[in-house]
């Protein structure tokens, strides 16, 4: 059986629960977890840490690194409990934490969809099973639903609109104010993908001990810079050999 392809390389992540003492990765500053796993894309290794990121209300509080107080983010669900003392992610050709706790593979539907079936039954989560918001799990099986085609439609709009500079400084005084991620995600709930990279592909693998499949949600587009056509994916570190069987990636030696 061939291998499955990818056109991106597997991400290593490892939450650092207790301390970020003994990890000498440069310390990660920007706008969203979806940025700094963009940059990992691209070879960097990256501690992201507490006050880290600057504009993304969402990615802190569900890895762990913020304490919820606002209504918003007590809606994140599920999240890490924390304090995350850090959350360091980097290509696998660069990954020195050991045995990483969560691998972060995204591709072609097609591709995510085979890997899993490879991987065996039992696999992928089955709790959020049909919760687009959460998983593209058991969502549009039966044809594509109005669901998965706004989710598409929407992420293709925003990977046009991104390559205007004017785009990317609207989002991010748009995302700096709480009343707006609070209506956006009362509005984006149930009806597109949400925390795509951060929860999807980090926080339910890791809690569930089983992977996940997502549609990218608006940052997973906008601040990660990922194309509309792939999909993301996030399996427990365990699973870290079997997956290496099945695929190759830039990077893989």
């Amino acid at each position: 059986m061939d291998t499955i392809v990818l056109e991106l390389p597997v991400l290593g992540v490892k939450v650092l629960e207790q301390s970020v003492e003994g990890c000498e990765a440069p310390r990660y500053s920007g706008v969203s977890w979806c940025d700094a796993v963009r940059r990992a894309t691209f070879g960097e290794e990256l501690l992201v840490t507490p006050g880290s990121i600057d504009i993304c209300k969402w990615s802190p509080v569900v890895l762990g690194l913020k304490v919820p107080e606002t209504t918003f983010e007590k809606s994140l669900e599920p999240r890490l409990e924390g304090p995350t003392a850090g959350v360091y992610v980097a290509p696998l050709w660069r990954f020195d934490r050991g045995t990483p706790d969560v691998l972060i593979v995204r591709g072609r539907q097609g591709q995510l969809r085979e890997l899993a079936s490879r991987l065996g039954p039992g696999s992928l989560t089955e709790r959020f099973k049909g919760r687009i918001g959460w998983s593209a799990l058991g969502v549009g099986q039966r044809g594509p639903s109005g669901r998965v085609m706004l989710s598409r439609a929407s992420n293709r709009a925003l990977a046009y609109m991104r390559r205007s500079r004017n785009f990317d400084r609207a989002v991010k005084v748009a995302f700096n104010n709480d009343k707006v991620n609070y209506v956006f995600e009362r509005i984006a709930k149930n009806a597109v993908a949400d925390m795509s990279v951060c929860r999807n592909s980090v926080v339910l693998p890791l809690i569930e001990d089983a992977g996940n499949i997502s549609f990218f949600c608006t940052g997973g587009v906008s601040w990660g810079g990922n194309s509309p056509s792939h999909m993301t994916s996030g399996f427990p570190g365990r699973m870290l050999d079997a997956i290496l069987a099945e695929v190759e990636f830039p990077g893989k030696s």
